[in-house]
């Protein structure tokens, strides 16, 4: 399986003029973007704004963010089972704009909590240090939720979850998804009949057969696989299929370790695998681990299974990236544990949840868990400036502070601070 991802870049997007892309500029009609993607069932309103590096802009109750990409040629539809079949992709050649996104903010749908809801992302100084994202060019759709009228049973606005919320709440943030993806297609097609300014090509080709085979583990859960929920078990994917859109997170999960659709289709651990392969190792591949619910037996069982997975891989090591927060931590210890067991080395990237030095914010921890590099404490305070303009609201979630005027707030909030992908900016050292 080859892919070609030919290289677009974007360097200022401009509004209100006829769609095109033109010398690393992007002109988008704000009309024709809110029609594409305006859903009567869930949306009141959509509004459309652009936000550049270094710009005194805030933007605030971010969901989640893509890169525009379409499929030149291959098989499938860039995004499978989202807005096309769930074909087989990851090969061929795929158009990517590079340097910009489509981000999307909401406030929560009914049923929908605020407490680990918001997301944030300072376009300049101090603020922009946190945040991969402040070095982008974003195209903003602003939604309203819809109000939900009487034909929306009551049962479908109670909470059920924590997280995902309702299940009216969980609907809308599909449907939000899908209209993002939508736009973000649209776009991309403004590159046609362009030239790319690099193509670059991934394919797991031979290697001298001595070099270390290694897996990246990648855990998830409840993330959709060619538009269906996965399910307990691990699932083996090539990497040129999370390019090429194969996977994304439906719901909101804290700010500073959301995984967005950007993420998966830029993730800089199978960029540097790939990087990587033929030179010192051997890139087999990467396993999805689903998270076990909260039972041990149903963590036991996923990494149980993983495990038997990797030594069918006749894998040497692994590379584990996980969600951050709670038990959710259980599920790559015990990996871990089975791995090292097994002969499998591993190593895990995670971020430190604590308020104080000496505690790493780990609800379990597993002795053979020897190799962790610190994604960054998301439990740190920081001091965001004022700044000129606010896009996605006027005030910040549980806090109510007015996000136009300095603020303290927690790492947690501030978008992909600490994920876990490798993707930010912030690490922890011990002295």
């Amino acid at each position: 399986m080859k892919l070609e991802l030919a290289k677009f870049p974007v360097e200022r997007i401009t509004l209100g003029n006829t769609p095109r892309y033109a010398d690393g500029e992007l002109y988008v009609d704000p009309e024709e973007v809110r029609s594409r993607m305006f859903n009567e069932a869930y949306f009141e309103e959509v509004r459309v704004h652009v936000a550049h590096p270094g710009d005194s802009t805030r933007i605030i109750h971010i969901v989640d963010v893509v890169e525009p990409r379409y499929k030149v040629a291959g098989s499938g539809h860039i995004f499978p089972g989202v807005l096309g079949p769930p074909m087989q992709v990851g090969n061929g050649r795929t158009a990517r704009m590079s340097g910009m996104t489509v981000m999307t903010t909401s406030t929560p749908a009914a049923g929908e909590g605020y407490y680990w809801r918001e997301a944030i992302v300072d376009m300049s100084a101090p603020g922009a240090l946190y945040s991969p994202f402040s070095g982008k060019a974003h195209l903003v759709l602003e939604i309203t939720p819809r109000v939900p009228g009487p034909e929306v049973p009551a049962e479908d606005l109670e909470m059920i979850n924590t997280i995902r919320g309702s299940a009216y709440s969980q609907r809308l943030n599909i449907a939000l998804r899908k209209a993002q993806l939508e736009v973000a297609a649209y776009i991309s097609a403004t590159v046609s009949g362009c030239d790319p300014t690099s193509v670059e090509t991934y394919a797991l080709t031979k290697v001298d057969s001595t070099l270390p085979r290694i897996v990246y583990c990648c855990q998830v859960m409840g993330e959709f696989v060619y538009g269906e929920a996965i399910g307990w078990q691990p699932t083996l994917l090539h990497p040129n299929e999370l390019m090429d859109g194969a996977i994304y997170r439906p719901f909101n999960t804290p700010g500073s370790v959301r995984t967005t659709i950007y993420h998966h289709q830029n993730n800089p651990l199978i960029n540097d695998l790939y990087r990587r392969h033929g030179k010192d190792l051997h890139f087999l591949g990467v396993l999805l681990v689903p998270a076990g619910p909260e039972k041990l037996t149903e963590k036991e069982l996923g990494t149980g299974y993983a495990t038997k997975l990797l030594q069918m891989l006749k894998a040497d090591g692994v590379v584990i990236s996980w969600m951050g927060g709670g038990h959710l931590a259980v599920d790559p210890m015990l990996l871990i544990r089975n791995c090292e067991r097994a002969g499998i080395s591993a190593t895990l990237l995670s971020p430190e949840m604590a308020r104080t030095t000496d505690d790493t914010g780990f609800v379990y921890f597993a002795a053979e868990a020897e190799a962790i590099t610190s994604t960054g404490n998301y439990e740190e305070e920081i001091v965001l400036p004022p700044v000129d303009r606010v896009i996605g609201g006027d005030s910040i979630f549980v806090t109510g502070d007015d996000p136009s005027k300095s603020f303290t707030t927690r790492v947690t909030q501030i978008l992909g601070s600490t994920q876990t992908f490798g993707m930010g900016h912030l690490t922890g050292t011990a002295y």
